[in-house]
């Protein structure tokens, strides 16, 4: 950061990202130079044949290339190792280094065509010498895979908008006027990269050129004005990471000490008590329901997430319930979109333990805003079942990014509600599909004293959620379980409404909740702010990253806020916030130009407005272990839950679960850890 200027444009690498790969070519260079000195010393007395001065001549020749391009290389990677990721200048030579391989490139190809000649022709007849006459084979097929991959690297870093950057300065109000109405290089780049990597496995039509179209809008103001390469990213998440684990070891430094606990303050111990009381006499916030219900969350998934969640007999217990292995069976109900052995079906059974007479109707087909849901009876919680499935296909991908706010027209919901538009699609999608069978209806004639509960996990949650607001009015004690949901689903207002019969359950760091699009604009702000304050090289980062990763520990990294250079100098400097919310404010008295002021305004246009997680938020977290928490040591849950308010899903948490912490699987565990371990477990709210 910022990205490479050479050859004229820019790339998608920065000046810092050639440690690694030069690094790995240098080792490689260094064997053949080694290998081939070992067997020309050994067999020299034996190239006395015809065509052997032709092998000296490549060996020798062979050797300068080799010798020249390791130095070159060296030279790349210690000048790419300097300075931290923002001190470009320190690398200026960088460029150089780089224009002094690629002009080695040229004699290394030369030179390996001549030796792939020789060696692949007759000209070579050297009977006594097979171990070089080998070497040299390898050598040349070798060489000819190192150069592939290189152009291979230039391509992938080729940044198809680097010769075409205009400024602010340079833009008039006619051309931006045009951006806006048929979009500019940024929205456009971006929408041809979702056909490139969508169109091959869906079909074209008008909807999809529509969805591509908002992605591509979405997607380019986020990127636009940043200038980021894909291992600054990488960079900036471990940064985040560390200062999200400094922030809370200073927490557990502050924090009272163990003859003070923190659950024995008055205000929290209120809490508790008011909050065990409403849990003991509410049954739809019982883990042990809310545990209950996502199984049929999870059950939607079908056959490959089944798979994945039981990797040892996930496949043998499918084989022995499938319709190729039965004899005579067949199902009631109408299952469609399914595999001719019904494995989905078959999946879904063996989650969810639902009969096939009480599997009332399964739809396994999956478009662009349409996603599968299945329809089943609870007799023993009297239920009645809609599960909606999450994301698990590129065509659910394009629904999940489809997200700008639109508005919900429907009766009984407040006027000014919006909601994410792929997902709001989908929802109607689902109601549409629902009231042509008719199958919820008969359930609900049949079984009056059944409550109707919708349910799914991420996409699923969200198409579950704006569905209740549909059928709220027609099934009135309908009641909603979002596991998992997207934090850009609705806004505050329709969010407000849906509490009474809506309640979203978010596991830990789970990320999805947590990103919208105006918390993705704060979390880029504050990866840049972190990147920016960083001293570190970014080697040193990626490294001490990947050992975090992999081994645990804290990575030895020096990371101090405003420019410190140790730890007592951080304390006595005035900490700022990574995001400082007075930066979010347009100050239209500096642009310099009507296109500036236009183009401020348009991203305003989609990044104001303000989406969130849908309904009364329970949030489950693993239990604390703090030193003033000495009582959470022992035997007990692993986890936790309480009740959360919506702002403290408005910003994204870097950590190392917020992917982990998303899975259905886990968000399973975790809530039937809950509901195993004791129904009076720990249950305070922050409302």
């Amino acid at each position: 950061m910022p990205a490479l200027v050479a050859l004229g444009r820019r790339w998608q690498l920065a000046s810092d990202d050639f440690v690694f790969p030069g690094f790995v070519d240098v080792l490689i260079r260094v064997s053949w130079v080694m290998a081939g000195v070992i067997i020309y010393w050994k067999e020299d007395d034996k190239l006395n044949c015809e065509g052997g001065h032709l092998i000296r001549m490549y060996m020798v020749g062979n050797f300068v290339v080799l010798l020249s391009i390791i130095f070159a290389n060296i030279a790349l990677v210690q000048n790419s190792m300097v300075g931290s990721i923002m001190d470009t200048e320190s690398r200026k030579n960088v460029v150089i280094c780089i224009y002094i391989r690629l002009i080695l490139a040229i004699p290394e190809i030369v030179w390996n065509g001549f030796g792939t000649y020789w060696v692949y022709s007759n000209i070579i007849i050297c009977a006594d010498a097979p171990e070089t006459l080998l070497l040299i084979k390898i050598l040349t097929v070798s060489s000819w895979v190192l150069v592939l991959v290189m152009f291979g690297v230039m391509w992938l870093a080729f940044d198809p908008l680097g010769g075409k950057a205009h400024s602010f300065e340079e833009m008039d109000y006619e051309r931006f006027q045009h951006s806006v109405l048929h979009g500019n290089s940024h929205t456009k780049l971006w929408e041809r990269r979702c056909k490139f990597l969508m169109c091959s496995c869906i079909g074209i039509d008008e909807t999809h050129r529509r969805a591509f179209r908002d992605i591509g809008k979405i997607v380019g103001y986020l990127f636009e004005d940043i200038d980021l390469v894909a291992s600054d990213l990488a960079a900036g998440l471990v940064l985040l990471n560390l200062k999200n684990n400094a922030a809370l070891n200073s927490l557990q430094r502050s924090s009272p000490g163990q003859d003070a606990p923190i659950s024995g303050s008055p205000k929290t111990k209120n809490f508790l008590e008011e909050s065990s009381y409403e849990f003991e006499t509410d049954r739809w916030h019982s883990p042990g329901v809310v545990a209950h219900v996502m199984k049929y969350a999870l059950g939607s998934y079908g056959w490959p997430w089944y798979v994945i969640a039981h990797p040892r007999l996930g496949l043998v217990r499918l084989w022995k319930n499938t319709l190729c292995c039965g004899v005579g069976h067949s199902y009631t109900n109408p299952i469609e979109g399914d595999n001719c052995c019904f494995c989905n079906t078959s999946a879904l059974k063996l989650t969810t333990n639902v009969k096939d007479v009480d599997l009332l109707y399964a739809s396994f087909e999956n478009k662009v805003f349409q996603t599968p849901f299945f329809i089943a009876l609870d007799h023993g919680e009297r239920f009645i079942v809609v599960a909606i499935r999450g994301t698990m296909s590129l065509r659910d991908a394009i629904t999940d990014l489809s997200a700008e706010a639109k508005p919900l027209d429907f009766p009984g919901i407040p006027e000014g509600c919006k909601a994410h538009h792929g997902m709001l699609l989908a929802a109607k999608n689902t109601f549409d599909k629902i009231n042509e069978l008719g199958t919820l209806q008969r359930a609900a004639n049949n079984y009056p004293t059944y409550t109707i509960v919708v349910t799914g996990h991420s996409l699923g949650a969200g198409t579950a959620a704006l569905l209740s607001l549909m059928l709220k009015t027609t099934y009135p004690n309908l009641k909603c379980f979002s596991y998992s949901p997207p934090g850009c689903l609705v806004t505050a207002e329709a969010a407000q409404f849906c509490e009474s019969f809506v309640t979203s359950v978010i596991v830990g760091d789970d990320i999805v909740p947590r990103l919208s699009v105006p918390s993705f604009e704060k979390f880029k702000n504050d990866l840049i702010r972190v990147i920016k304050e960083s001293k570190t090289p970014k080697y040193r980062i990626l490294v001490g990253g990947c050992w975090y990763l992999l081994m645990g520990g804290v990575p030895n990294l020096a990371y101090y806020e405003n420019g410190a250079t140790s730890e007592r100098e951080a304390g006595r400097l005035d900490s700022t916030p990574l995001h400082d919310p007075s930066q979010d404010q347009p100050n239209y008295h500096t642009y310099v130009s009507l296109a500036e002021v236009s183009h401020q305004m348009q991203r305003e246009s989609v990044t104001r407005c303000r989406m969130f997680v849908p309904g009364k938020i329970m949030h489950v977290t693993e239990r604390p272990i703090f030193e003033s928490r000495p009582d959470l040591r022992g035997d007990g849950p692993r986890y936790e839950h309480r009740w959360a308010s919506r702002d403290e899903f408005s910003e994204i948490k870097v950590t190392p679960k917020m992917m982990h912490d998303h899975y259905p699987d886990n968000v399973y565990a975790a809530l039937d850890d809950i509901a195993s371990a004791n129904s009076r477990a720990t249950f305070y709210s922050v409302i």
